[in-house]
């Protein structure tokens, strides 16, 4: 019969707290700011929402008069199944766009900064400080 005997040390014990708290801390964080984003594009197809940023190239050309022949189809072939004009389709598109690139830049930006609190706790008190404040600035996106 063997036995195995580990002695840890108080500060071995805290670091391993503290490393555990933070990469719990990091997952939480980013469960929480996908489930914010989920929030605000709904139900959307992740292919839908890859062309998002193609649509609004798009929409912006054609409002510019300045749409390519492939920009003005991809608009005209949304529009033909929803029965808009392609203008206000357009227009509806950018004014979707611009809104979605201001809280994407605020969940960016909420992403990094906690992240680098998470990083740079010491304690993991400090690790559930810094998902509280996320969770304040979430409850606030958009506002203002």
């Amino acid at each position: 019969m063997t036995f195995s005997l580990k002695i840890t040390t108080a500060e071995t014990s805290a670091a391993e707290a503290l490393a555990q708290a933070k990469a719990e801390g990091l997952a939480r964080a980013l469960d929480r700011l996908a489930a914010a984003a989920a929030e605000i594009t709904g139900q959307v197809p992740q292919a839908e929402r890859d062309s998002w940023a193609t649509k609004a190239v798009s929409a912006r050309a054609y409002l510019a008069d300045a749409a390519s022949a492939d920009q003005l189809a991809m608009l005209q072939a949304e529009a033909a199944i929803t029965g808009e004009a392609v203008a206000d389709l357009a227009a509806a598109i950018v004014a979707m766009a611009d809104a979605y690139a201001s809280i994407a830049a605020q969940l960016a930006g909420l992403r990094r900064k906690t992240r680098a609190v998470i990083e740079a706790a010491t304690t993991p008190a400090q690790v559930q400080v810094a998902l509280a404040a996320l969770d304040a600035a979430l409850n606030t996106l958009g506002a203002g």
